[in-house]
């Protein structure tokens, strides 16, 4: 063996976002409805006998073990190399979106830098402990505040069900053969509000009024359990008209969570898009930037994309995945 290839992928959120994060989903248990899509991160692997150049397009940077970088993300990316025993060779690194988007573009990488290091130490990759050491190493090596969804999503991949209780998973698959997954897929877009955040500090927010025992804050994450539970039922029932009132229900929850969730940029793009041809819309991830997901009425997508490209440079169709990480080595 002497290169590995690896494909990340991202995940949209579709309810149930903020149910997931401790200390609430520890005492009262949460519920998500996402999906993988064909846009992730790719990692390259290749061996040689010097020592380890790690490349990335996304951040503009090539480095290596040698020197300070000046950016504590990527600073950390090397010391979790390092620890892990891999000193040689080069790492190419290049996601199809800007990182910090709402995409779980953090989740995608670390996962996808987890299953290198399983390939290339020769151990089998299991999705669960994959995920689950994923969290562990957003949290305590890399500083990132997040919920259970996001590693879990993007190990397993698939659209899907998953409810958690403390470090407990229940997982429902829905099929994506269905009639009700391909009106989906023919239905998603997303659209860039023009610049990435980092959710943490949002999250941060999150987590404080849930430990500080919000009576508004905790009513509002329960609120969205119910919708997510609802959507299921919507689901399973291929009830386009009901997901998608339900989706534009668990936006409307939650910009309740704290104030920085949403502003007029966001909401200015989902007016519009709701003007011209979106049954429903809505902010992925920790809020305030990123991507806006939307699901276009039945066969107006393609009028619904041309509208937004006037408000936005990066407006894309996206397709459901079902396999999570995969890789191939030679």
């Amino acid at each position: 063996m002497n290169r590995v290839y690896l494909f990340s992928p991202y995940r949209i959120s579709f309810s149930g976002g903020g149910t997931d994060i401790a200390p609430f989903v520890d005492t009262h248990g949460g519920c998500v409805i996402n999906s993988t899509i064909d846009k992730g991160v790719r990692i390259s692997y290749v061996q040689d006998r010097e020592p380890l150049e790690i490349s990335s397009r996304d951040f503009l940077r090539s480095w290596s073990f040698e020197g300070g970088i000046g950016n504590n993300f990527l600073e950390n990316i090397s010391l979790f190399l390092e620890k892990s025993g891999i000193r040689d060779g080069r790492i190419s690194i290049s996601g199809d979106v800007t990182p910090g988007t709402g995409l779980g573009s953090s989740s995608a990488l670390i996962s996808g830098l987890l299953a290198l290091v399983s390939i290339l130490d020769g151990r089998e990759i299991n999705k669960e402990a994959l995920a689950r050491e994923t969290y562990e190493t957003e949290r305590n090596s890399f500083g990132v505040v997040l919920g259970k969804q996001d590693p879990y999503a993007i190990a397993f991949g698939g659209f899907k069900f998953m409810k958690f209780y403390g470090n407990k998973l229940e997982t429902e698959f829905f099929s994506n053969n269905s009639h009700f997954a391909q009106m989906l897929e023919s239905s998603l877009l997303i659209v860039y509000t023009g610049s990435s955040r980092e959710s943490s500090a949002v999250l941060q927010e999150e987590v404080r009024r849930a430990k500080d025992g919000s009576e508004e804050f905790i009513e509002n994450l329960l609120e969205m359990k119910k919708v997510t539970e609802e959507m299921r039922t919507a689901i399973k029932r291929e009830d386009m008209e009901e997901f998608t009132n339900l989706l534009n229900t668990s936006w409307e929850i939650k910009k309740k969570f704290v104030e920085r969730i949403s502003n007029r940029n966001v909401e200015r793009l989902i007016e519009i898009s709701l003007k011209n041809g979106a049954a429903a819309a809505k902010l992925m991830g920790g809020g305030s930037q990123g991507f806006i997901l939307l699901i276009s009425k039945e066969g107006r997508r393609w009028e619904l994309q041309r509208e937004m490209m006037n408000y936005s440079n990066f407006v894309v169709r996206v397709s459901l995945d079902k396999d999570g990480i995969v890789f191939n080595i030679k």
